[in-house]
């Protein structure tokens, strides 16, 4: 395995170190993946990117998608509002799960990054909208100075099946 698949296992770890006493079952999960010795590690290239990295990366049954932006299927980023753009967004993490053969009830984890928090309300009206209502990934939204194209909303996730 290569050294960047393993600094990815290795920190999953510590993805889970604010997990509930009740999600005993994911900790056990996670460590039985590490230390499967036959994972593989296989690159999801559905669409074409913006820079040297992959829109996702399979291990075991883990799935790793890069952060997108709403760039549509010309290259055009559809920002005429946060509503839009988020809105594309997830559609393209959508498009990258499928290909993969997950969908949005595999997601476990989301990383949002906004140039504006004061869009995180109008943003999270259409995040909650993508995914099954109480079924939710484990979620972190930052402030960022700057995104790729000068987008407005970033997001990432790993997903797991």
């Amino acid at each position: 395995m290569r050294a960047s698949g393993f600094f990815l296992l290795a920190s999953l770890p510590l993805l889970l170190v604010g997990c509930r006493s009740n999600d005993e079952e994911i900790r056990r999960i996670v460590r039985d993946e590490i230390a499967n010795a036959s994972m593989q590690r296989t690159i999801i290239k559905p669409v074409d990117v913006i820079g040297p990295y992959s829109p996702a990366v399979q291990v075991g049954r883990f799935l790793f998608v890069s952060g997108q932006i709403a760039l549509d299927s010309t290259g055009t980023l559809r920002n005429e509002s946060i509503e839009v753009e988020t809105r594309q967004v997830l559609n393209n993490l959508n498009f990258i799960l499928r290909s993969a053969g997950y969908d949005s009830s595999h997601a476990v984890s989301a990383t949002v990054y906004l140039k504006n928090m004061n869009d995180y309300q109008k943003m999270n009206l259409i995040y909650g909208g993508y995914f099954q209502e109480g079924n939710y990934p484990a979620r972190v939204a930052v402030e960022v100075s700057n995104l790729p194209r000068q987008a407005n909303v970033e997001i990432s996730l790993i997903a797991y099946k």
